[in-house]
């Protein structure tokens, strides 16, 4: 027993509807669709399908950091389908967080934590990280960033680490 406490563990899941089975709720969109076709699990995944390289379209959750947290791993699962990037370096099917201060102002520009091109098969793309300095909240961040193709998504997750 006291092994199992002396090893870190992570809590419950701070986001929304990392599933999507209540169909997007919680999430801002701006042209994501529900995909009950391709799924890692659950009834339902998203879906953002682009065909040109000249948007941002994507879906994100601001989420306010639990008192006392220290570190958070983030993960969802990814698919991607015939993503091409625009012309730069940091184009393409994006899982980002930013972490925002007590103003909503953005400090840094963000830790990606997977950018994706060509095709991928569903793959866990996971990330702990410790929380900045003067940290309150953070935004999940997942997009086709100046990409055309197709970015599936499941099981969205952020949770403290003990």
């Amino acid at each position: 027993m006291s092994l199992l406490l002396s090893n870190a563990s992570a809590q419950k899941n701070l986001v929304t509807n990392g599933g999507f089975e209540d169909d997007l709720y919680g999430w801002n969109n701006n042209g994501a669709r529900l995909t009950p076709w391709d799924l890692k699990s659950g009834k339902n995944s998203c879906a953002i399908v682009t065909a040109n390289t000249d948007n941002w379209v994507g879906i994100d959750q601001t989420i306010r950091i639990p008192k006392k947290a220290h570190d958070i791993e983030f993960s969802a699962w990814l698919k991607a389908i015939n993503v091409v990037k625009g012309k730069n370096d940091w184009d393409g099917a994006i899982f980002t967080v930013v972490f925002l201060d007590s103003q909503e102002k953005e400090l840094g520009s963000g830790l990606n934590i997977a950018r994706i091109t060509g095709d991928q098969a569903w793959k866990l793309e996971q990330a702990k990280i410790k929380m900045p300095d003067n940290a309150m909240s953070f935004k999940i961040l997942i997009a086709m960033g100046n990409a055309a193709g197709t970015l599936i998504i499941d099981d969205v997750a952020a949770k403290v680490i003990d």
